[in-house]
């Protein structure tokens, strides 16, 4: 029912009313129920129930649970309270975009959160070829000059990412559930006439049909709307802090977007690398099959190693393409664009080191925004415990009826005007709203727990990433610098053996496979230490490493 139709029942139940009293007065005190009803209903109006694309709002007393079997929840639109993660750990890296979900240091990624299916490009699933001498690329690559940076990339996200964009909107909605809240109450109005006779009147029975305009004005006597005003900003301020970290969490979708397109260029720089070894041992046997100084099993089988590495290059250039396809969607790149997307960024460790693990879980709980939602969840549920107990006085109505006539014409007498007027309110002797004070009250309790949970939570996910950084680092320097040092010496010296006749050739394929398991943990390592250094950046909530 909108606010006209209630407008008409109301003046529907006036008219009935003052029909079957007699004074004025005896038809204002009959409007008592009609009018604190409305008043009632105008209340509940400007309660705000923050329920948005956002997810639920620490401190709106939401239902923890998922299910409420028969109970409160049939016909109660509750959410999920947001101390209750939805978000899943495992033992790998990873991340989540769903907002109001705080990202811990390992997530499993169950739906492609930025709305859309994006390609899993990960170090893993994009394997050197199998056979073939797999050789380390010289150097380090960082892209084309003119390809987008990590931070312009970032910029770009905030600005046109469609999900993020959508989000925004809340925040003027909110606003001006702010503006809601802080309106004054509206004057009632009406119009009656009364002592019609069922007879005429006359000498002998003397009387007359009388009419009045009356108007009533609610009084807030106990400030409730200043109340609700200020648990409205105090919702709006939740609402802001829950943006800040859906795009805490779509930043970290990115950095994994990112790392996927500087992981396919540097894969392609190890499968054109195996290429051109394979290549060059296929040309050397060549020159041994004319001489007849090779077996013709043994050509066949460099031949096959180049073959491999040609179907490696091709595929690691095809997941080069996914990889792109996965970041513009983010990007909100136009789709005849993502193949010709690029990035500039290196995959290896070149920035200093992060601070200590105390000064990290420091900064991650003070600049975190979901830590900061739920102690400004705390601030709401206070704000919404005051205005329950505003809620034990009503408004105050003030009545004035400027115009009141008696119509005397029947009786040949002179009409009366006068006017009158007079106070309505209730007297809270019995509902004192002690039900919604209690509740506001646990609700505070409530959301002080959560957010206990959320800082321990936080805590354990900077530990988690700070550890895996520093295991990574750890593996990429030592198969840097001991291990694959001392597997190309030793895969050179059984090279020197077999051409002196000393091993077989089996001996030399043994060996390039095992330096080629070394080079591809090596690589795999390198990607793992990136994805931990961006992984650090997102669960401190602030870029402390590059």
């Amino acid at each position: 029912m909108d606010r006209y139709a209630k407008i008409l029942v109301v003046v529907l139940l006036v008219a009935t009313s003052a029909l079957a009293a007699t004074p004025a007065k005896g038809q204002l005190i009959g409007l008592t129920d009609e009018i604190i009803l409305i008043s009632k209903g105008q209340n509940k109006k400007r309660q705000v129930q923050m329920q948005s694309r956002l997810g639920a709002a620490p401190g709106a007393g939401e239902v923890p649970f998922p299910n409420d079997p028969g109970g409160r929840g049939v016909g109660i639109d509750h959410q999920a309270n947001p101390a209750a993660s939805t978000v899943r750990f495992r033992g790998g890296t990873g991340s989540a975009l769903s907002a109001l979900s705080a990202p811990g240091a390992q997530i499993v990624r169950s739906a492609a959160p930025l709305g859309v299916a994006q390609p899993q490009i990960k170090g893993e699933e994009l394997p050197p070829p199998l056979y073939g001498p797999l050789e380390l690329p010289k150097g380090d690559v960082e892209g084309p000059p003119d390809g987008l940076t990590l931070d312009a990339c970032i910029e770009r996200l905030a600005r046109y990412n469609p999900d993020l964009r959508a989000k925004a909107y809340e925040l003027p909605q909110a606003r001006a559930d702010v503006i809601t809240a802080g309106l004054r109450g509206n004057p009632f109005y009406f119009l009656s006439a009364n002592d019609y006779p069922y007879a005429p009147y006359s000498q002998t029975r003397q009387g007359g049909i009388g009419y009045s305009v009356s108007v009533v004005q609610p009084v807030d006597v106990n400030h409730k709307r200043a109340a609700r005003t200020e648990a409205a900003q105090a919702a709006v301020n939740v609402l802001e802090a829950q943006y800040k970290n859906a795009v805490r969490l779509a930043i970290d979708e990115l950095y994994m977007a990112f790392v996927d397109v500087v992981v396919a260029r540097e894969t392609i720089r190890y499968a054109e690398a195996s290429l051109a070894g394979a290549t060059k041992r296929l040309e050397t046997a060549e020159v041994q099959r004319k001489a007849f100084a090779i077996a013709d099993p043994d050509y066949q089988d460099i031949v096959i190693q180049q073959y491999a590495a040609s179907i490696g290059l091709e595929r690691a250039r095809s997941q080069q393409i996914q990889a792109r396809h996965a970041l513009s969607v983010i990007l909100a790149i136009p789709p005849e664009a993502a193949p010709r997307l690029d990035v500039r960024g290196a995959i290896r460790d070149s920035g200093p080191r992060p601070p200590s693990r105390d000064e990290l879980v420091d900064t991650a709980l003070r600049v975190r925004p979901d830590v900061a939602a739920f102690r400004l969840g705390v601030r709401r549920a206070r704000a919404d415990l005051q205005v329950n107990r505003k809620e034990v006085i009503e408004d105050v109505f003030v009545i004035y009826s400027p115009y009141q006539t008696q119509s005397n014409r029947d009786v040949n007498g002179p009409n009366s005007v006068n006017f009158s007027f007079g106070l309505l309110g209730t007297m809270p002797l019995f509902n004192r709203n002690q039900g919604d004070i209690r509740r506001a009250q646990i609700n505070i309790s409530q959301t002080r727990v959560a957010l206990e949970s959320m800082e321990r939570q936080v805590i354990a996910e900077v530990e988690r990433a700070y550890l895996e950084y520093h295991s990574t680092l750890v593996s990429v320097e030592q198969l840097e610098k001991t291990v694959l040092p001392a597997s190309e010496r030793v895969r050179q010296g059984i090279q020197r053996l077999y051409e002196r006749g000393e091993r077989s050739r089996f001996d030399i394929y043994e060996a390039q496979r095992k330096h080629n398991e070394l080079v591809r943990q090596y690589r795999d390592a390198v990607i793992s230490h990136r994805r931990a250094m961006l992984h650090l950046n997102t669960v401190v909530g602030r870029r402390v490493l590059p």
